[in-house]
């Protein structure tokens, strides 16, 4: 099951799934290709921790992101937060706006859904993406 709207496929191209060093490949809705690493997981603090590799659809030159599971109320908070480099500043710009208008909502949505939470209900995304 994919936790975003725009990627159609996710498959293990290398290594042990939910293992550092796990390489997975996903096939974008546009046709593209977007190759992710798990460099890092921690079961005792509920995170981990994946980098782009290659030449992703977007105009970043590198990207690591962490995402962590904390309890909240007798719920559970989830904390996504990404850094990333660009070639340019006007990549800087396009990249954040794309990272807060788009990704970040589109994944949120996403996990309601799977979760069964109704749209807006406690799901809401506070993106903490920040350029390197």
């Amino acid at each position: 099951m994919n936790r975003h709207p725009q990627v159609v496929s996710s498959r293990l191209a290398a290594g042990v799934s939910g293992r550092p060093g796990a390489i997975r490949r996903l096939r974008l809705t546009d046709g593209s290709t977007v190759i992710e690493r798990l460099d890092r997981t921690d079961h005792s603090l509920m995170t981990l921790t994946y980098e782009f590799l290659g030449d992703p659809p977007i105009p970043v030159t590198t990207s690591r992101t962490s995402v962590s599971l904390q309890p909240a109320d007798g719920q559970t908070a989830i904390t996504w937060q990404g850094s990333y480099g660009v070639a340019g500043s006007d990549d800087a710009e396009m990249v954040t706006r794309m990272s807060r208008e788009t990704v970040w909502p589109a994944t949120a949505l996403a996990l309601e859904t799977a979760l069964g939470h109704r749209p807006g209900s406690n799901l809401t995304p506070t993106p903490s993406t920040q350029e390197k």
